[in-house]
């Protein structure tokens, strides 16, 4: 079956699943912060953060593999060694968690319990993050889409209905390891009425589970090495020029983050789709496939680049207030990130939808070196515009080894885009 006739539907789905959980989350923390006040609502952004890391961590690159299997190959055989990997690990990441907690410098009670309860969350998000992929693999964004928006919605409905002013990070983390629960059973019906025989598949067997563990191995390196890549910064300013630097980076950063919206549900949709062509012997799909990939993308990359460069002013202003003035520049400077990232994002999907993941972590490890090596020279020189200039250099670097050292790897995806650019 060939990807390209529903590629564009799949991008719309996706680009309005996006906004939708994006305007649910901001929903959802508008919620927490009025009953729980500014200290809760600090004590659970650290908590929220402690087991994002965690569900990072824990899927170890498993969904980004059985992704191109399934659609390269239809085959769901190796669904359940992703499950118990993902429990086995999660086992292992809440165990560190109820060793860790109680020392943990600076915690309130509350939180100490709020993190091991939470904790236990990872549980169901091991099954949501396999049906996920199935649909995914599958690509079922319609059906991506919705469950996206019910697991979204159901953390702020309930925040309203259960939490009250002056509650605890403690009844929260209760109430949202339950809805994780909730949202995996979800999750699971979906597969089963949009999958036929879904199930059929399923047969647990601990050598699968060794072997695909050896086999996602270097895609869970390159996840660990993006989510390194992405915090650094964050890190380095903090150490470097302190909290309010730090601040003001953020909040340009975020700005930037929400302007990709578009992009990563494209991407979302395409890696699939290049993983169903790498798996095919012929050359047709990707005219239709990757017209949205390359022309649209890069093109769109370069608008909202420019938007963000002369609205930078009006968007801090009206997001943050005129405390965060010096984030203006710095959004100025960040919005030329998108066009370097768009070249990155496409060559490093279609990299490992190419079984090249030797090839993504080189290149993800060059910029990660490149990050921290002119963080450190350039945000003692320059503070905030130091940074900001480090993340532009560190994705063009990126992008130039791509387009030019990668000779393999260029040469093919030159032929896709020349595919795509005849008339």
């Amino acid at each position: 079956m060939k990807a390209h006739p529903r590629l564009g539907r799949n991008v719309l789905w996706l680009v309005f699943s996006r906004f939708g959980t994006q305007a649910l989350a901001v929903l959802f923390t508008i919620v927490v912060a009025r009953r729980l006040g500014s200290i809760g609502f600090g004590e659970y952004a650290f908590i929220a953060a402690a087991i994002f890391l965690g569900n990072a961590l824990t899927t170890f690159g498993t969904d980004m593999l059985l992704i191109r299997e399934i659609a390269a190959r239809d085959d769901l055989s190796r669904l359940p060694a992703a499950l118990v990997i993902q429990l086995g690990l999660s086992g292992i990441f809440i165990a560190a968690v109820l060793l860790v907690a109680p020392v943990l410098p600076n915690q309130s009670p509350a939180v100490v319990a709020g993190l091991k309860i939470y904790s236990f969350a990872l549980l169901p998000l091991a099954f949501f993050s396999v049906f996920t992929t199935a649909l995914r693999g599958k690509q079922l964004m319609d059906a991506y889409t919705v469950l996206n928006l019910a697991v979204n919605l159901l953390p702020a409905g309930a925040a309203y209905l259960f939490l009250h002013a002056g509650s605890s990070v403690v009844p929260l983390a209760f109430m949202l390891l339950l809805v994780q629960v909730v949202g995996a059973g979800i999750a699971g019906w979906i597969c089963t009425v949009q999958i036929p025989g879904f199930w059929r598949a399923w047969r647990f067997s601990l050598p699968d589970a060794i072997h695909l563990l050896k086999m996602t191995a270097p895609i869970a390196l390159i996840a660990v090495i993006g989510i390194l890549y992405q915090k650094i910064s964050i890190a380095m300013l903090s150490t470097l020029e302190g909290p309010a630097v730090t601040g003001w980076f953020s909040a340009a950063l975020r700005v930037l983050e929400a302007s990709k919206t578009v992009h990563l549900a494209a991407f979302t949709a395409l890696y699939p789709a290049m993983a169903q062509a790498a798996g095919s012997t012929a050359h047709a799909p990707w005219r239709g496939s990757f017209k949205l990939s390359w022309k649209f993308l890069v093109i769109g990359a370069a608008l909202a680049s420019t938007a963000l460069y002369f609205l930078a002013a009006p968007l801090t202003g009206f997001l943050y207030g005129g405390d965060f003035g010096p984030s203006v520049p710095a959004l100025r400077l960040l919005a030329w990130v998108l066009i370097p990232f768009t070249v990155n994002t496409f060559y490093s999907l279609y990299g490992l939808a190419n079984h090249k993941e030797k090839l993504v972590m080189r290149v993800q490890l060059a910029g990660l070196v490149a990050l921290v090596g002119l963080n450190s020279w350039w945000i003692p020189k320059w503070g905030l515009g130091g940074a900001c200039l480090a993340a532009i250099v560190a994705e063009t670097t990126q992008a130039a080894i791509y387009l030019t050292s990668a000779v393999d790897l260029h040469q093919q995806a030159r032929r896709l885009i020349s595919a795509v650019m005849r008339p």
